[in-house]
């Protein structure tokens, strides 16, 4: 049984108040709310550390003078306001008033007129309960809006591990639970978030999460709208890691510019193996997929690139994150845009190949760049006793190439 007793005290204009005294049947706790002409609260007398509001009428007017009230409080630890009457300004004022309450564990605001209720009595939870590390939200209405109050109040808690937001009005809000789980979850190796449909929003949000992760290996973002924007932040976030093996960025958005970038961003990384870059517009993504593979893949002794379209610009490359590569023998690159672009693969397999003794390249149509290419890495090679360039279009620019490299070689045929 809950009563009320006004009280009036009289001491001068300014100061004149209502006291509402709530007895309860535990005397150890009551409640004495003072309201003035000049909203000035007094709440130094409070010890109650549960309050049920629950099916009242209270609005955003009542819940803005119960907000100022309880703006400092510092014991209460449940608030119960489900089924009444707050809309989105009463939610917002409240959300507000407690930014700062470190006591507050339980705030239910279910059934209110708000769109914002569920996302607040979370936010309020996750901040302030130090041992909660689930927590599930899916299926709820909460939108862009809610899941950055959410985001927000994750800010310092080490704890939560996992929070799921599937199901709910935006994608925004599920990436928000995806970056919790990157940031706290130090189990977590691997991602899986093939088709989603994130944008650069949503990969901005996880990117950030990512700058300083040291535990996942596999990240899969295909089939997403990731544009140029957004594998800017994603390239950002990784060009230092050390850990990521594998990056799936297939059936995305990515374009020449974003391409260039992603590629520029991973020169120096050691340590991805695999990145998968199909079905995006740019005309680079053969290319850098393997320019990352082949630099830093140990093992890999085998790679058909035949039937793309690369071009000059992209074989260029290639050839250049093979610079310090020895392992790979043979690398296929015939029927691509150009024939420097199956040069490449033919130099490669020259430089790295210690069993190769006969090389055939007769009407393959090389001009003076492909030779001089060739000659570079015939230079010091000590196996190739047999090389026939019949039927080319080499002048005397590449028969200088030639020359100068076999006062240094031992073959000893050239064909035509």
């Amino acid at each position: 049984m809950l009563y009320t007793t006004p009280l009036c005290i009289e001491v001068d204009a300014l100061t004149s108040s209502c006291v509402f005294e709530v007895s309860l049947p535990n005397p150890k706790r009551r409640l004495i709310l003072h309201h003035n002409h000049n909203m000035i609260y007094n709440t130094q007398g409070e010890t109650i550390t549960e309050l049920d509001f629950s099916h009242n009428k209270i609005g955003d007017i009542g819940i803005q003078y119960l907000a100022d009230a309880l703006k400092d409080n510092k014991v209460l630890t449940i608030l119960e306001l489900s089924y009444n009457e707050i809309g989105n300004n009463g939610i917002q004022y409240l959300y507000d008033a407690f930014k700062e309450n470190k006591t507050l564990i339980k705030l239910n605001l279910k059934q209110n007129p708000s769109n914002y209720c569920t996302a607040v009595s979370a936010a309020i939870q996750i901040r302030n309960h130090k041992t909660l590390v689930t927590l599930d939200l899916s299926r709820n209405a909460i939108g862009d809006i809610g899941a950055q109050q959410l985001f927000s109040s994750l800010e310092t808690n080490k704890t939560m591990r996992k929070l799921r937001l599937t199901g709910n009005r935006s994608k925004y809000c599920e990436a928000v639970g995806i970056a919790i789980g990157i940031r706290n979850d130090k189990t977590l190796t691997y991602i899986d978030l093939q088709s989603k449909q994130y944008g650069d929003n949503e990969i901005k949000l996880l990117a950030n999460e990512l700058y300083n992760n040291q535990t996942i290996t596999e990240l899969d973002f295909s089939h997403n709208r990731i544009g140029d924007i957004g594998i800017h932040y994603l390239a950002d976030a990784l060009k230092d890691n050390k850990v990521l093996t594998i990056l799936e960025l297939s059936y995305n958005e990515i374009g020449n510019n974003g391409m260039q970038y992603l590629y520029d961003a991973l020169k120096e990384n050691k340590t991805l193996i695999k990145l998968n870059l199909e079905r995006n517009p740019s005309s680079y993504c053969t290319i850098v997929s393997a320019a990352i593979q082949i630099r830093n893949h140990k093992t890999l002794v085998t790679l058909d690139l035949s039937r793309n379209a690369i071009g000059d610009i992209g074989a260029q490359q290639l050839f250049n994150s093979m610079e310090i590569n020895k392992t790979i023998a043979k690398v296929r690159l015939d029927h691509n845009k150009s024939e420097y672009c199956d040069a490449i693969g033919i130099a490669i397999g020259i430089r790295n190949d210690k069993t190769l003794t006969c090389i055939d390249l007769r009407s393959k149509q090389y001009g003076d760049n492909e030779i001089k290419l060739l000659a570079n890495e015939l230079y010091n090679n000590k196996t190739i006793t047999k090389l026939d360039l019949g039927e080319n279009k080499i002048s005397d620019i590449g028969i200088q190439y030639l020359a100068d490299m076999l006062r240094n070689n031992t073959v000893k045929n050239i064909v035509d």
